[in-house]
């Protein structure tokens, strides 16, 4: 599966992806080594995690193709999943969307290093 990223966007990303690092498309729902104890159910959050080469990886298990490299999804957040996926950038608030071709799911997506 695939995620576009704009070219703003990958501006933004381009300076995490370096030395090997892995980085995450993480719903924060509470599930995952790397989720916090997840937000209000009526509140979906989303964020990029940028994590070392050698990090443990077990509980994202999707790969997604992106023009920056394999971007890490976890499994319980499939729903979300989409032909139409994109990161790009809110030229107002310079905050990253992800979005699909059906919604923009979260428009302030953190990037966590």
């Amino acid at each position: 599966m695939k995620i576009e990223i704009t070219e703003e966007a990958q501006a933004k990303l381009e300076p995490y992806v370096k030395d090997g690092k892995k980085i995450l498309l993480d719903l924060d729902d509470g599930f995952g080594k790397y989720s916090d104890e997840g937000t209000c159910a009526l509140l979906t959050k989303f964020r990029i995690i940028v994590l070392d080469k050698d990090a443990d990886l077990s509980d994202y298990s999707v790969q997604l193709e992106s023009p920056i490299g394999t971007i890490y999804f976890k499994d319980s957040a499939k729903d979300f999943l989409d032909d139409g996926m994109s990161l790009r950038v809110d030229p107002k608030t310079q905050l990253l969307i992800f979005a699909n071709t059906k919604e923009i799911i979260d428009k302030s997506v953190n990037i966590i290093e």
